[in-house]
């Protein structure tokens, strides 16, 4: 018989991944929770000689849940009754914690309590009497700095010695007449009563990081803030994936892999050299068009330096305590259209590159959220590397296509507001305090993200590059371009030279764009077929992202149809809509 798990529960930000990183042995694994989008760790720990399962539980205010991740939380407490529960509280604001523990009592779990960032709370002049709230909750109760590794030791020594509390003795300890039944509004009442037994508060001088921490989340000096941080974001993950893709990985794919590739592999001039290798006249990895050399180079040049860099400004942003700022600021602007301030990440993200930015909009509550922002962001965010084409060759227009965007994901993301069932429910955020990142938390949630795109994303960029092959010798593309010609002549205005531009878009967008220069077209020709190339269906990498993602909730099929649909609405209304505007103007 196996031994009962440690859930290792508390809300968001409380340090509870630092604490989990320290217990936690060599082998962790991250899992997506069967059903839903949200990720959870875990690995073995050794309690008194036995192997347990220590799982690190996705954060939660309380055991009602309100999204997602508050109902993974409480759905892995409610599937493993025999478990040890430990709270992770946070030491500077124990009161929020508490009442999370005290509904993890109410339900009879054995419990451990440790106060976490006891350091803190000391520099705060927060004093807490750990031997009375221990023996007011009768539980052990652990003093612990995650980060430093303090307290950790004697929290495994002292697991054994979690039990669970009839809520009767809490009631009594504080006071509380045995006839006074719990609900939310008692709960709290016996939290303070607890608070006021147990801790002292001590004056205090607001410290630099509070006071730059009020200013972050107040608009007038939160804004330029923000603007700042932001575009500081969007520059280390451009500058971080432009490094890896143009000064490692181009040069080791086109003269060395690709070369080698074209001369070993055998049976060139078959349908299955043709798929897997591709042209072998091709000098360069995305012009081969095979699963082993464009689909590799996609996946692990292009994508893979990406995905690095989101995860790393990620780790960070959290790490800080700056991304729940961040999200309350932006909050009202992005609520205008159903969504959230934390919209802000996954959208700043996608300007560097799509894929790590649907990626990100796993952290969204409600699948109706995920879908319209993985929607938006496939359709109307231009990637780094596409800008820096547009930049080149057209810098006068570039300015103008990115605002003519952006009014897109607006004015379609309140279109899908209202059309999409499904809740958008209030930004509920507990705002940390400003701290400084620790290297050892970014290592580990780098680790295993990127780990985790590794071993799920690639193998759909090499099944896309694969399918697209197949079609192409099956002659389906070329059936595709005879079909779009009346529409891309007739609608849109653009010659039908486009055709072979818009098909390689589907792999890359920024090389569909510098293919455009080559064609004769007027100015009004050239911003529309750039315009068209943004809209139209995603990236091969992006498409993959969509796939991965939207398999976590079991909803492919629907959400890829619903997002076609918008697509073709927007290619169709918001780039026709362009064209209806330079014919007005005379400018088509």
């Amino acid at each position: 018989m196996s031994e009962p798990p440690i859930l290792l529960m508390g809300h968001p930000n409380v340090g509870k991944s630092a604490m989990f990183n320290r217990l936690a042995g060599a082998d962790i694994t991250e899992s997506n929770y069967p059903g839903t989008t949200v990720d959870y760790t875990e690995s073995d720990l050794a309690v008194e000689g036995t192997t347990r399962r220590i799982i690190d539980v996705p954060g939660t205010f309380s055991l009602d849940p309100k999204d997602s991740a508050e109902s993974v939380a409480v759905d892995l407490l409610d599937k493993n009754p025999d478990a040890t529960v430990v709270c992770v509280l946070d030491a500077t604001r124990i009161e929020r914690g508490l009442n999370l523990a005290v509904e993890i009592l109410e339900r009879g779990y054995d419990l451990i309590v440790a106060l976490n960032m006891w350091d803190e709370a000391a520099s705060g002049n927060i004093d807490i009497d750990v031997d009375e709230l221990s023996s007011v909750l009768d539980v052990p109760v652990v003093p612990t700095v995650a980060t430093e590794g303090t307290g950790i030791k004697t929290l495994i020594d002292r697991l054994p010695e979690a039990s669970p509390t009839p809520i009767g003795s809490v009631l009594d300890a504080v006071g509380f007449t045995r006839a006074e039944a719990i609900d939310s509004a008692t709960r709290w009442d016996l939290v303070d009563a607890i608070v006021d037994a147990t801790v002292e508060y001590g004056e205090t001088e607001p410290t630099l990081p509070e006071l730059i921490g009020t200013l972050t989340v107040k608009p007038w000096t939160g804004l330029p803030f923000a603007l700042a941080a932001l575009y500081g974001m969007w520059a280390f993950f451009s500058a971080v994936a432009g490094f890896f893709t143009d000064g490692y990985f181009v040069p080791l794919f086109d003269a060395h892999w690709l070369p080698w590739l074209q001369e070993t592999f055998p049976f060139e001039g078959t349908w299955l050299y043709f798929i897997l290798v591709g042209d072998p006249a091709a000098t360069n990895s995305f012009e081969a068009f095979g699963m082993l050399t464009s689909g590799l180079f996609v996946a692990i040049g292009v994508v893979l330096p990406a995905v690095f860099a989101l995860y790393l400004v990620l780790a960070v942003l959290e790490d800080s305590g700056y991304m729940a700022r961040l999200a309350v600021l932006l909050d009202t602007i992005f609520h205008k259209i159903g969504l959230h301030g934390f919209a802000i990440v996954p959208m700043v993200l996608s300007f560097g590159c799509n894929v790590p930015g649907v990626a990100a909009t796993r952290s969204f509550e409600t699948e109706k959220q995920r879908f319209v922002m993985m929607t938006l962001l496939s359709v109307f965010i231009p990637c780094g590397a596409q800008l820096a084409v547009m930049l080149s060759l057209i810098p006068q227009y570039t300015g103008f296509i990115v605002l003519y965007l952006l009014a897109g994901f607006f004015v379609f993301g309140a279109i899908l507001d209202k059309l999409v069932p499904g809740s958008s429910p209030e930004l509920i955020v507990d705002v940390p305090p400003l701290r400084e990142p620790r290297i050892g938390n970014i290592a580990t949630k780098l680790t295993l993200r990127t780990r985790e795109f590794l071993k799920s994303a690639v193998p759909f960029v090499l099944l896309g590059v694969g399918i697209i092959n197949v079609l192409y010798l099956g002659g389906a593309i070329e059936w595709l371009a005879g079909a779009l010609e009346p529409v891309l002549t007739g609608w849109f205005g653009v010659p039908t030279d486009t055709i072979p531009a818009l098909i390689a878009g589907f792999l890359r967008k920024d090389l569909a764009v510098a293919q455009l220069s080559a064609i004769s077209m007027t100015p009004f020709q050239t911003v529309m077929s750039v315009i068209m190339v943004s809209i139209y269906f995603p990236c091969l990498a992006t498409f993959a992202m969509l796939i991965k993602e939207g398999s976590k909730s079991g909803g492919v099929v629907k959400m890829l149809g619903g997002a076609l649909l918008t697509l073709v609405a927007a290619l169709f209304l918001w780039g026709g809509l362009f064209h209806l505007g330079g014919i007005l103007t005379g400018v088509a």
